[in-house]
């Protein structure tokens, strides 16, 4: 009865409990106290529930689920009530210790992978690493050693392979560049003694007349033919003499003297006003006039000065050489601005150019592309090896420039002789 379901109502409602009962009668005009509107209540059927979440006279939200218990004498309602603070405390309790242990486990996955990486592959990636960063500095020494067998102690043999194979390429480069770098010198001596051969007669005919005076006048003064006065004259005519001739075969020696190349600053102009003294005798015999144009200089690079000595002396001897008797050969130093051939590695800028010019009878246009390999030549037997612009251009070359020609027939040809400015 209704009295006994009360008891256990209150019975339910003792202690502690956290969902609190009420038997609520819906009589007219209604209750006040209810969270929901009674006529709502009257429309559902006899034993549903409906929930709805109201807040306290202190804000706090509340829970009210009413189940219907109709009689048609003593219609009501049983409304169960719960605040809602401890359960919201338990999903922010819950929500808190998920997102902790989510953090946890991935700090510790995160500490894991990271020492795991670091040994597995951190460790070998950097040994190879640093394995290639020797190799680029040309260190082919310490193989890399890995303890594992997985792809990356496979690279780390190929890289050793690698390794070994370089070093015995860069031994065999340098003893081959050795061997071309001899070949060379002893093929530029070669020319520069034919060079002095030619020059021979030149220097001899150019010796011939100091020698006279030298000769002459000591037979005079031994033969007693000369006064004191006359006799101080004719020494300091001999001593002058003699001089000349000195210098003139320190020249030639100089020239003729092998040895290895010795680059430093140095001024072309000089360069090639010393070449044209030495070659002037050979010019004169031929009665061939040598003129030197180098306004504007200094003109400064660095040389090996007698490598280019020697390249300038090959082209003015191919110049003098094609210059028919009482011609002029005209050499000038300037500066041009120029675009140097695809295998040369600087741009289009500023060079020093020495050009060498004749009019002899020029260069035919199907010779012109082989001016420059070793042994070609145009002139008759006996007259050259065809080494000359072979060996020239290959000091321009060392030097980092290039030699151009140009030449029409008839009309005589003109060399360039191209070389870096100095920083």
């Amino acid at each position: 009865g209704e009295t006994q379901a009360m008891r256990l109502i209150d019975a339910a409602n003792t202690g502690e409990a956290k969902i609190r009962i009420r038997w609520v009668r819906l009589a007219a005009p209604g209750p006040r106290d209810l969270h929901i509107d009674p006529a709502e209540l009257f429309q559902l059927p006899p034993g549903t529930t409906t929930t709805v979440i109201a807040a306290d006279d202190h804000g706090e939200e509340e829970r009210f689920t009413y189940a219907t218990l109709r009689k048609e004498d003593r219609p009501g309602v049983l409304e169960l009530s719960e605040r809602l603070d401890a359960e919201r405390a338990y999903t922010r309790r819950t929500i808190s210790d998920t997102v902790q242990t989510t953090a946890a486990l991935a700090l510790v996955t995160a500490m894991l992978s990271y020492l795991l990486g670091s040994w597995l592959v951190g460790r070998p990636v950097r040994a190879l690493v640093d394995k290639a960063r020797r190799m680029g500095r040309r260190d082919f020494g310490g193989p890399v050693e890995l303890a594992s067998r997985d792809e990356l102690a496979e690279l780390a043999t190929e890289m050793n392979a690698t390794s070994d194979a370089l070093v015995e390429a860069e031994a065999r480069v340098a003893g081959e560049t050795a061997a071309r770098i001899a070949a060379l010198e002893q093929l530029r001596h070669a020319d520069r003694l034919t060079t002095v051969g030619k020059l021979a007669s030149g220097v001899a005919h150019e010796l011939g007349t100091p020698l006279n005076v030298v000769a002459a006048r000591a037979e005079m003064i031994a033969a007693g033919e000369v006064t004191p006065d006359e006799s101080r004259d004719y020494a300091g005519i001999i001593v002058d003499s003699s001089r000349k001739m000195t210098r003139i075969i320190r020249q030639l020696l100089e020239f003729a003297r092998r040895r290895g190349p010795r680059k430093e600053s140095g001024d072309v102009a000089a360069v090639a006003g010393h070449a044209l003294e030495l070659l002037r005798p050979l010019a004169e015999r031929q009665r061939i006039s040598l003129g030197l144009n180098d306004t504007g200089g200094p003109f400064l690079t660095t040389l090996d000065a007698g490598q280019i000595e020697q390249a300038i002396t090959n082209l003015v001897v191919n110049a003098v050489q094609a210059t028919p008797d009482g011609g002029e050969v005209q050499v000038r130093v300037s500066r041009e601005c120029a675009l140097p051939p695809s295998d040369n590695p600087r741009g289009y800028g500023e060079w020093i150019a020495v050009s060498v010019r004749d009019r002899g009878q020029g260069i035919a246009p199907e010779h012109l592309a082989h001016v420059f390999e070793p042994f070609f030549t145009t002139k008759d037997v006996g007259s050259g090896t065809g080494l000359g612009l072979s060996v020239a251009y290959g000091i321009a070359s060392d030097h980092g420039g290039w030699i151009a020609v140009a030449s029409e027939p008839g009309q005589g040809s003109m060399f360039a002789l191209f070389l870096p400015v100095e920083a």
